[in-house]
């Protein structure tokens, strides 16, 4: 369920979440259960970014790049959104968020964004195991907290900066 939480989220490192699957279940069960919650999350996200912008106040979807996003085929949303997933440090949050406010299906969605997932995946996981092997333990938990810190930190902060925002508007 975590796997899923952090594909759906999109800003939380899923590296953190391959080193624990990968220490947990070995390396063929943590690849297994990574994959699967990214592309997962992936689409769980999809829905939870479409119903969330069904509710939002629609004023910063005036601004050009979104407008432009919007007027996309649903094939060039389906090629963008494999080709964002192909970039190593795009945010899958973003991906994911745009292509919510699009109007491809979320099957279409989903297909797309596991195409895209399959070599970052491969990758990640060949970086986050060759990381196991050689870091100490240690230092890998060491690393796992201050990454997680710095996330929650950021989240906390960017809501917070919401929050103030919408106070004052």
């Amino acid at each position: 369920m975590a796997n899923i939480v952090v594909g759906a989220v999109g800003f939380i490192p899923s590296a953190l979440m391959t080193a624990i699957n990968i220490q947990s279940l070995g390396l063929y069960g943590g690849a297994t259960l990574t994959f699967a919650g990214e592309i997962f999350g992936a689409l769980f996200g999809f829905y939870l970014y479409r119903f969330g912008f069904s509710k939002a106040d629609p004023k910063w979807l005036i601004h050009p790049f979104w407008q432009k996003f919007q007027r996309q085929t649903t094939k060039q949303v389906f090629s963008l959104v494999i080709f964002l997933r192909l970039l190593p440090f795009m945010p899958s949050g973003f991906v994911t968020a745009g292509a919510a406010l699009t109007t491809i299906n979320g099957k279409k969605f989903w297909v797309a964004s596991t195409i895209g997932k399959i070599p970052a995946v491969i990758m990640e996981l060949a970086v986050v195991y060759g990381l196991i092997q050689v870091v100490p333990k240690s230092v890998q938990y060491l690393l796992f907290g201050a990454l997680l810190t710095v996330s929650v930190i950021i989240w906390l902060l960017t809501t917070k900066q919401k929050k103030a925002h919408q106070s004052t508007n």
